[in-house]
């Protein structure tokens, strides 16, 4: 954070999710620490002591070296927090309008050490931040946050009262199918059902007592109205925002019926739409294409992303939309690493390893690690925006926005060629002479049309105008 803003002595920086100031003047004030652990259950943050309540004003404290040193002495008394997640660097003693203040940062914690609680009550003690405020964490934050702090995979659970034979049949059949065409000499191919499914992640148990799906596997190859009975949160949502009335045009999602609802499924629903919103309705084989474009690889990389890292206990369900100009997808559950970290590429620490791993043998999860890093460096090299994350406490979720310019934009410069040359050039003149089919040329001119690039003067018997940009 940058250095504060001195205005006549009152600080004109205001409150907010990760900056918070106390008076602590004369003593450290009790509410220094649920916003101690507010900040390190939630995004981290900033907190200045010597700060008057209400006013923003400077006043200090009489005796920082002493502040300092009850900080340091609470933060490693297990009576009073559970965890120091301090450094010696963050706790400082500044001078701002000539009077000192304390300043603490204190960081997101680990995920291991989630939840940081106070005075020795997890039930009580822990706080999240929302807003400008710190506030006790629900037992529902609480779960999340020892869910995402264990070292077992949230996914390998086995689910009581299921067995294999009550997973889609046809999902699993189709799975199989895909991975043999890609790795046709792989040694688990020929093992049958019950054992496949155990060897990839899906299953658990053996031959003589039976096999049990996995959370993984009942994801992955269960019916929607199955899964929903042992995660009621479950949901899976696809939506186009193409047209011009504000509403979505066309939607995928579950629990309707329309396919078996599960994360295979709807990744190979999904496919297809893809590649249509993007310009290239050419033949699919499920999800993959010979031509997909960078930018396909790009919006299809972050689905899956979100798919793996999806907290599916939470609320929200994964949500991917597509607008004109940029695409979306949100997954419940906050961030396991630093979104530097992923950024950097090279390390990761998926919700669902073993989903991963499933989408991993057919394909989908290519880059372990890197994927995230894959799609900023394709925006850096198309010259547009990196990905931009936002990430939400109350309901916890990370939303990843991408820009998509449009894939057709080199097709778009002959059009306008042939229009400015002739205004009263028809559709199926440019279809014929640049090969495009009717309805590409058809979603081109209506996109230029959109964007202000061209106008349409007179009607069916008028003519084109290309306008200059």
């Amino acid at each position: 954070m940058a250095e504060l803003e001195i205005i006549d002595g009152i600080i004109s920086d205001r409150e907010s999710p990760t900056l918070e100031f106390k008076n602590c003047r004369g003593k450290l004030s009790k509410d220094f620490w649920p916003t101690y652990s507010a900040f390190a259950n939630t995004f981290g943050g900033i907190i200045y002591l010597g700060v008057e309540d209400g006013t923003q004003k400077a006043i200090g404290v009489d005796d920082p070296e002493k502040i300092v040193k009850e900080v340091w002495d609470l933060l490693n008394d297990r009576k009073k927090v559970s965890a120091n997640i301090l450094s010696p660097e963050d706790i400082s003693i500044i001078e701002v309008d000539g009077v000192p203040l304390v300043r603490v940062h204190v960081p997101r914690a680990e995920r291991s050490r989630r939840p940081v609680y106070i005075n020795g009550s997890m039930d009580d003690g822990s706080y999240k931040r929302n807003g400008e405020g710190d506030y006790h964490c629900s037992q529902a934050d609480i779960a999340a946050m020892l869910r995402d702090a264990s070292e077992d995979a949230q996914d390998s659970v086995g689910v009581d009262g299921m067995m294999i034979e009550d997973l889609d049949r046809q999902t699993v059949e189709s799975f199989r199918r895909r991975m043999a065409s890609m790795r046709p000499h792989h040694p688990w191919a020929s093992k049958d059902d019950g054992e496949f499914l155990r060897l990839v992640g899906a299953a658990t148990g053996n031959e003589s007592d039976g096999y049990t799906p996995t959370l993984a596997g009942l994801l992955m190859f269960g019916m929607d109205c199955s899964i929903m009975q042992h995660l009621p949160n479950y949901h899976l949502d696809y939506l186009e925002y193409m047209g011009s009335g504000g509403g979505w045009t066309r939607r995928i999602t579950t629990g309707e019926g329309e396919f078996p609802g599960n994360i295979y499924s709807f990744l190979m629903e999904v496919a297809p739409r893809i590649s249509a919103a993007n310009d290239n309705p050419k033949e699919i084989d499920g999800m993959f294409r010979v031509d997909d474009t960078q930018m396909m690889k790009c919006q299809r990389e972050l689905l899956v992303n979100a798919l793996v890292h999806a907290d599916y206990r939470g609320h929200g369900g994964v949500r991917a939309e597509w607008h004109r100009g940029w695409f979306s997808v949100r997954n419940p559950g906050g961030l396991r690493i630093p979104l530097e970290m992923m950024m950097g590429g090279g390390f990761s620490d998926p919700r669902n390893p073993h989903i991963a791993v499933m989408l991993s043998l057919i394909g989908l999860v290519e880059r372990t690690g890197s994927g995230v890093c894959f799609v900023a460096d394709e925006c850096r090299r198309r010259g547009i925006g990196l990905p931009e994350y936002t990430e939400t406490a109350d309901p916890r979720t990370v939303t990843v926005r991408l820009e998509t310019p449009p894939a057709a934009s080199s097709d778009a410069s002959p059009i306008k060629a042939m229009m400015a040359e002739d205004g009263s050039v028809t559709i199926d003149d440019i279809s014929n002479a640049t090969g495009m089919g009717r309805s590409k040329v058809m979603r081109i001119v209506t996109r230029m049309k959109e964007s202000g690039e061209i106008e349409r003067i007179g009607g069916t018997r008028g003519r084109w105008v290309v306008r200059r940009r």
